[in-house]
């Protein structure tokens, strides 16, 4: 059945109430109001089904350093911007992937133009920190100072910390930091959903959530003013929600879906926990940052508060493994699971072996596309060989695995044609031909990743999904139909509007 349609569409209450097929564009009518798209066509909602809303409201003013070429150039846009929380100067986005060479950065560098004034800046993944000597005083850290459970401190030949901690040890840092105001992380949530909507999307699942967000959120959506629903998972690696006393909810525009868990970290740090070692560095096989046990603990724990939704990063075949077995000690401690989503974020690397078990276990994966092509040149350093078992699209699907996509955005674009056109391409940059190309989708594979199979992995496909009388009118309107042309024209589509639960949002 195809997804994208022409005709005019009647909105009731929320609802789609009547579609009325007819070439030439769509026309939404809702009361005495109808507005008309010529040639537009009609899809279900797009749904980003792994991102950061607040990260990326905040990226949009601290992440100034994504696309940098070398550390000199992050330096120098640290100069331009300046301390932005309180005395400490605080940004995302670096990739020494995109260096030459492609090296971790250190103190030093920072140090030479910020001798005294603290300097704490995000890995494009979120999975690193790059710090200064001002800010490693200021928290303690010295070569005495031990590696964190679940986290690393780098350090050179000497023992002595080099200015980058990784996953777990960025904590070491950040609990020094200023925090963030209410008023910022309202407009960041203002914006974000905003920017989101004006690409087409009408639904998020909002990951590793903190509790003190989540009044925000519901505030914001009893007002009005998220243009796209917001599903939140709430951070779960130290039984925050639980401490919160989060419960479930079930709002229209934010709903509380579930719990969120990180069992390693990134390719990009070396974090990723591997089965054998990183081929470009085989003293490291990355950090597993919970044991099977402490994740079936962690899932017991949400299922008896009340959740039926569990999203576990993990990207290194290792973690995979480690949260499939978590899974499977979970169903036999519970007789029925049937409404219980399990979900295994990013599913990046994958052993053989462990692509049945998805299904045995009824575990999703739910990845993003994008990263496949961005990731391509650096999981070939990291993997060597191993690159042949990562960002198995096809292979997930012909072994029967429920797959959705997002972006995990800030990381990659939150434009979800980037994600769709990775799907049905898979051409890296700088790169003329398909990376490993039996694994690619069809548009509209691609596009139900993005769609009812979102919605499938949050409970939700009896409401959302598809454009049919009585589903809730959740519709994004571009200017072609993205399902059949050509796949090199999918980025080049617009977005003419979005509709969410009835509330028509113009965007062209």
């Amino acid at each position: 059945m195809a997804l994208a349609l022409q005709g005019e569409l009647t909105i009731v209450r929320g609802k789609i109430a009547a579609i009325e097929p007819r070439a030439g564009g769509v026309t939404i009518r809702s009361g005495t109001r109808r507005v008309e798209f010529p040639g537009g066509w009609a899809l279900p909602g797009l749904v980003d089904a792994h991102a950061h809303v607040v990260g990326l409201g905040l990226a949009f003013r601290e992440g100034y350093l994504r696309d940098a070429p070398s550390k000199h150039e992050c330096i120098e846009r640290l100069i331009a911007h300046g301390p932005n929380r309180g005395e400490w100067i605080v940004a995302r986005g670096w990739n020494q992937e995109l260096w030459s060479p492609p090296l971790f950065p250190t103190r030093y560098d920072l140090d030479r133009v910020f001798p005294t004034t603290p300097v704490a800046l995000t890995r494009v993944d979120g999975h690193a920190l790059w710090v200064n000597s001002s800010a490693l005083e200021r928290a303690g850290i010295t070569a005495a100072t031990p590696d964190p459970a679940g986290g690393a401190i780098v350090r050179d030949e000497h023992g002595m910390p080099t200015g980058i901690l990784l996953d777990a040890a960025m904590e070491l840092i950040q609990q020094y930091i200023p925090e963030r105001t209410l008023e910022d992380i309202e407009h960041a949530i203002i914006e974000a959903t905003a920017a989101a909507s004006s690409v087409g999307l009408t639904e998020i699942h909002d990951m590793d959530v903190l509790p003190e967000h989540l009044p925000i959120f519901t505030q914001l959506a009893e007002q009005g003013k998220l243009h796209c629903r917001i599903l939140s998972w709430v951070r779960g690696q130290r039984f925050e929600w639980h401490s919160a006393g989060v419960l479930p909810t079930t709002g229209e525009f934010h709903r509380v879906a579930g719990i969120k868990l990180f069992a390693d970290g990134a390719l990009g740090s070396r974090g990723a926990a591997l089965l054998e070692p990183y081929t470009d560095d085989p003293s490291t096989h990355g950090i597993l940052l919970l044991t099977v046990e402490e994740i079936a603990e962690r899932i017991k724990r949400a299922l008896d508060d009340g959740f039926s939704s569990i999203a576990v990063h993990a990207i290194g075949d290792r973690a995979v493994r480690t949260v499939l077995d978590a899974f499977e000690q979970i169903q036999q401690r519970y007789a029925a699971l049937d409404n219980v989503r399990l979900r295994i974020e990013h599913s990046q690397v994958v052993h053989p072996d462990d692509l049945p078990r998805y299904v045995q276990t009824g575990a999703i994966a739910s990845v993003q596309p994008i990263h496949c092509t961005s990731d391509a040149a650096m999981a070939e350093r990291r993997l060597g060989t191993r690159t042949a078992t990562a960002y198995r699209w096809r292979l997930f699907l012909q072994h029967g695995v429920l797959l959705c996509a997002g972006s995990d955005f800030p990381v990659e674009s939150h434009n979800p044609l980037s994600g769709i056109d990775a799907f049905c391409r898979r051409i890296p940059p700088g790169r003329e031909h398909p990376w490993y190309p039996e694994e690619r989708l069809s548009a509209t594979e691609a596009i139900e990743a993005y769609t009812i199979n979102a919605h499938r992995a949050a409970d939700m496909s009896y409401r959302r999904g598809w454009l049919a009388v009585g589903m809730d009118a959740d519709i994004t309107i571009v200017d072609r139909n993205i399902e059949v042309c050509p796949a090199e024209e999918i980025l080049q589509a617009r977005t003419l509007a979005t509709v969410v639960g009835g509330t028509l949002y113009e965007h062209a």
